[in-house]
């Protein structure tokens, strides 16, 4: 590794516009009801990867982060491919940190598995609340439980860097 990639590490930033539905918080653009354009997305974020790699040439990339919306409702499948194209095109460092973002309610055994041996090593779940009176006021698509179900899937898959989103604020809170 050259001394400027030692120097100077860039963190990549994906994001994934797909969600199963709004919620009333959000300001970041979003798609709900838009999977028809999962596959076109995804295939146009890989060309722009390529496209752009060049001017990263010097640097290793020490973080990958897939943020959005929901990126883990655009599908294991798509997220591998597109992780796959990140480490292919550009000097990802061997300890980064990969970042996915994801709801409870979307995400299961099986994929977490794939993901993590895809090389994801970090997941942050929304869960927001842990009310669900306040999940339901900002129209949160998943329960209390479904988080601790996540959470458990998770630490089965094998990812040991684990967060949960809270939001401050939310209606109704004193």
């Amino acid at each position: 590794m050259t001394m400027a990639k030692q120097a100077h590490p860039l963190g990549l930033y994906l994001h994934i516009p797909f969600c199963k539905s709004k919620c009333a918080y959000c300001d970041f653009y979003s798609l709900s009801g838009r999977e028809d354009r999962m596959d076109a997305y995804t295939a146009a974020l890989e060309r722009h990867l390529i496209e752009v790699a060049p001017q990263a040439a010097q640097h290793s990339v020490d973080t990958v982060y897939f943020g959005g919306g929901t990126p883990s409702y655009l599908g294991e499948k798509r997220l591998v491919k597109l992780l796959k194209a990140v480490k292919k095109h550009y000097h990802v460092d061997p300890h980064a940190e990969i970042t996915l973002e994801a709801n409870p309610d979307s995400v299961d055994l099986r994929s977490l598995r794939r993901l993590r041996r895809a090389g994801f090593n970090r997941i942050s779940l929304g869960m927001q609340s842990a009310c669900p009176e306040e999940l339901a006021a900002v129209h949160r698509p998943h329960t209390v439980q479904q988080t601790d179900q996540a959470v458990t899937m998770a630490k089965k898959a094998g990812f040991k860097n684990l967060s949960l989103d809270l939001i401050y604020g939310l209606p109704g809170q004193t």
